[in-house]
């Protein structure tokens, strides 16, 4: 069976042993459907690894705020032996993330040129996938600045705007140190979610004191989880800057700022600041 056969399958085709022609498997996956987002525009041979593990990674994003998205309501009802688990779970899915960059691990700019020039200038920049600033801003990233690609797009941008107003994980966990009698300042807990966080002293030696304290057990195993999650998106990062600078270099990208650039400006924003920085007080 040829590519384009097995790409336009219809119920009528497909063989099963079900009167309609289907499986439950095929049903529940939504196969089919599946196999006929890939739409190439070029001749490349990278570019169907670049649109499905761009899907994937889709995929993964939405994942990962469903996760990260429950994990912050269970910490906020104080369930967190519930959130350690979907913190675990999410670390998992991190670690799925960072190996869909394997499919792009020899592209070189002579194929990913081709591809670039059929998506057109800034239309087609990393910045548009809104999910991954969903996950961005559950993580504590927060920038008005990146709502503006979306615009033209209301439901998408009401979407994200109201994400940046929710506090994120970390600011649900901060105030979960302050209800379990940690002296955080009011500053760190009440403040205007819309702001990036600003690491604070008294936040530092607060998770000192956790890590100090053995009654503070749980609260210190729920840091080695925020900690795992954070060096994970991390790692995910730092692949993604090293793929853009094999494959694209430093070339303007959105903002007509070096693509490179913008990749190594996101990795100094620090993700749980606190969690990092406490280390060299322990």
């Amino acid at each position: 069976m040829d590519e384009t056969s097995w790409r336009d399958l219809r119920p009528s085709t497909a063989v099963s042993g079900d009167p309609s022609g289907t499986t439950g498997y095929i049903d529940y996956f939504q196969v089919r459907q599946l196999h006929t987002l890939q739409r190439p525009l070029t001749e490349t041979p990278y570019e169907m690894a670049f649109l499905i593990s761009s899907q994937v990674m889709e995929l993964y994003f939405g994942l990962l705020c469903h996760e990260l998205g429950r994990a912050r309501r269970e910490v906020r009802d104080d369930d967190v032996r519930a959130a350690l688990r979907t913190l675990h779970r999410s670390v998992s899915h991190l670690r799925a993330l960072e190996g869909t960059w394997e499919s792009y691990t020899d592209m070189t700019p002579s194929d990913w040129n081709p591809i670039k020039a059929k998506l057109g200038k800034g239309e087609s920049s990393s910045l548009h996938s809104y999910m991954y600033r969903h996950l961005a801003f559950l993580l504590g990233v927060k920038s008005s600045k990146m709502l503006e690609p979306h615009r033209s797009t209301p439901v998408i941008h009401q979407g994200l705007q109201d994400a940046l107003e929710a506090p994120s994980l970390y600011d649900e966990v901060l105030a979960l140190l302050q209800r379990r009698g940690l002296p955080l300042p009011e500053s760190a807990v009440h403040r205007d979610f819309t702001e990036p966080y600003a690491a604070q002293p008294e936040v530092e030696a607060a998770w000192v004191q956790v890590y100090r304290n053995e009654s503070h057990n749980q609260l210190r195993k729920l840091g080695e989880s925020m900690t795992q999650l954070a060096e994970r998106f991390i790692r995910w990062q730092q692949v993604h800057l090293t793929v853009t600078i094999r494959t694209f270099g430093n070339k303007p990208g959105y903002y007509r700022t070096g693509a490179a650039d913008w990749l190594r400006h996101g990795l100094e924003q620090a993700i749980f600041p606190e969690l990092w920085s406490s280390r060299t007080e322990m």
